[in-house]
């Protein structure tokens, strides 16, 4: 009986120091796997979007441009796309926000879950405060812009090379095309030259628009959701009582609170990433708003907005129908692991 007593001390103590690390990994993993999902199904969707915030008919970057690389619309961006570049363009740049997304809603959702049970500590099981979400939202969105910028910064960058090896051929420039700090291979490279030439600024051009684009987005974001969850669930009901096309329902309509409250924030954010480190044609922030209002007006700033709305139905149901799924199933092993440990402890007991 003492070797199985040892066993069985042995199998106890593995299973109790199996949840803590199990706790955080239901904070974390649905978002890392929200993350992946994201990606996968929006980078399309963002190529074009940030193509017609940049080069779209009207905008100060299609000035001088040729014509296949001027866009009238997101199917006109497509289709010329396809034929200059090929379907691959449209994943360019991919590497880094995916890696970065499955980090960012790693940071988004527990950030929010976390600061909503703060703000709500002192409420009514139940209770439903407009504003505590939204802090709570705006809070994940703060967060996680420290990892969105750089992430975003080198996709944008990708996503405008032939731009710039373009504009480099028509003024003439040796067979590198472009100059060599900002003509980049892949978006390990980019990430490195950005970081030798410009530094740690560099990398994170563009961070107070992304600042204020996240906290205003996600703010929306979580509040879409949540308001959408709380109406289709109804009274003394839940979100595990709500069917699986319910919960991708509510995740569009957090990416419509998303991109519909930030998109103009969004359009500065681009410009100005994509814009040259070495001579850039923008002093900061304000003096691009300036100039694109200038230029193309206040319609210029929701220039590529169906995309990003298209974008927002496939992508947001698949990051909630993952991070929801991805939560069930963790707690699904939490429940295993609680039942291993009844199990064990009534061994011990008997034994004793």
């Amino acid at each position: 009986m003492p070797a199985l007593g040892q066993l069985e001390n042995a199998t106890l103590m593995e299973v109790e120091r199996t949840p803590p690390a199990h706790r955080k990994m239901l904070d974390i993993l649905p978002g890392v796997s929200g993350g992946v999902a994201r990606i996968m199904v929006g980078q399309p969707f963002d190529t074009v979007k940030t193509r017609l915030q940049v080069l779209g008919r009207g905008t100060i970057g299609a000035a001088g441009m040729p014509p296949e690389m001027v866009y009238n619309s997101g199917l006109d961006c497509v289709r010329k796309m396809m034929k200059s570049e090929g379907s691959s363009a449209f994943y360019k740049g991919a590497a880094a926000p995916l890696l970065g997304n499955m980090v960012l809603l790693g940071i988004h959702f527990p950030t929010f879950t976390k600061t909503r049970a703060y703000l709500e500590q002192s409420d009514a099981p139940g209770t439903f405060t407009p504003w505590k979400i939204l802090a709570a939202g705006a809070a994940a969105g703060a967060a996680g812009s420290v990892v969105s910028t750089p992430t975003e910064h080198i996709r944008t960058k990708m996503q405008m090379v032939r731009k710039n090896n373009i504009l480099a051929q028509m003024k003439g420039a040796a067979a590198g095309h472009l100059n060599p700090q900002e003509n980049y291979k892949d978006n390990w490279d980019c990430a490195k030259k950005i970081l030798r030439n410009h530094g740690l600024r560099g990398i994170y051009s563009g961070y107070m628009p992304t600042l204020l684009r996240d906290m205003q987005g996600y703010a929306w974001f979580f509040f879409g959701y949540e308001a959408a969850i709380r109406g289709l669930a109804g009274p003394g009901r839940t979100k595990a009582d709500l069917e699986y096309w319910q919960v991708m329902g509510a995740g569009v309509m957090a990416g419509f609170g998303l991109w519909g409250s930030m998109f103009p924030i969004d359009t500065i954010k681009s410009k100005i990433q994509a814009d040259s480190l070495s001579k850039p044609q923008f002093k900061g922030a304000l003096d691009c708003l300036e100039r694109s209002l200038q230029v193309e007006g206040f319609a210029g700033l929701w220039r590529g907005v169906v995309p990003a709305m298209l974008r927002a139905v496939p992508v947001n149901a698949a990051i909630f129908l993952t991070v929801e799924g991805t939560r069930q199933l963790i707690a699904e092993s939490e429940e295993r692991i609680d039942a291993v440990v009844c199990k064990v402890h009534g061994a011990q007991a008997a034994v004793a």
